[in-house]
This record gives C-alpha cells, sequence and structure tokens, in this order.
C-alpha cells in the first residue's frame, strides 16, 4: 500500500479507508483525517507540527463520523479514496449552510 501517499493525502483532507479491524475481523470503511484544520480543536490531541511516519506500523487518524482518533494497522489497509480537499470541504460545508440557513 501507498503510505506515503495515504498520509499526504490525509494532511490534506478527508479521505475514505477500508480496511480490517484487528479487533473484530470485520472490513471496514471510514472517513478519516489527519488535517488540523478539519478536526475539532478540543480533539487536536497532537501538536500542529506533528507529523505521521510513514514507517509505523499503525496508522493514527481521525475518523470524521466519530470525532474520535484511531489506529489502523496499516497492513489492513485495502484501499483509500480522497473524499475532499480541505478548501473544497469547507467551501461545501458554507454552501450547504448557505442552503440550509433556517435550519430545515
Amino acid at each position: 500500500m501507498e503510505l506515503n501517499k495515504i498520509i499526504e493525502k490525509l494532511n490534506e483532507g478527508i479521505v475514505l479507508l477500508e480496511y480490517t479491524s484487528l479487533v473484530s475481523g470485520q472490513n471496514k470503511q471510514r472517513e478519516m483525517t489527519l488535517n488540523h484544520g478539519l478536526i475539532p480543536e478540543a480533539h487536536c490531541v497532537f501538536k500542529s507540527d506533528w507529523k505521521q511516519k510513514p514507517d509505523n506500523d499503525k496508522l493514527i487518524c481521525y475518523d470524521i463520523e466519530f470525532g474520535k482518533w484511531d489506529d489502523i494497522d496499516t497492513q489492513t489497509i485495502r484501499s483509500y479514496k480522497v473524499v475532499h480537499i480541505e478548501k473544497d470541504f469547507k467551501k461545501k460545508q458554507k454552501e450547504l449552510t448557505e442552503l440550509n440557513h433556517d435550519g430545515d
């Protein structure tokens, strides 16, 4: 697996990772990020200059939906797909907010 590329894309925005859970043995698909601009401030446990290293056997990344950090064994990653780049994500969120200004 192209771990350097995955880490690069996680730093840029949101990536859909498909991997096998070591706990359950089930295949999972999760939207993950390492981009500090997409992680709530209260959940930023690493300094902004922290970088995930590609030579680790675990990939530490932030799960967007569950709002928590997770560690994934790099050998279990089956595929990845870029979902959003930060600037696109923020633009889409702004558009959604403007379209749904009254909470409907």
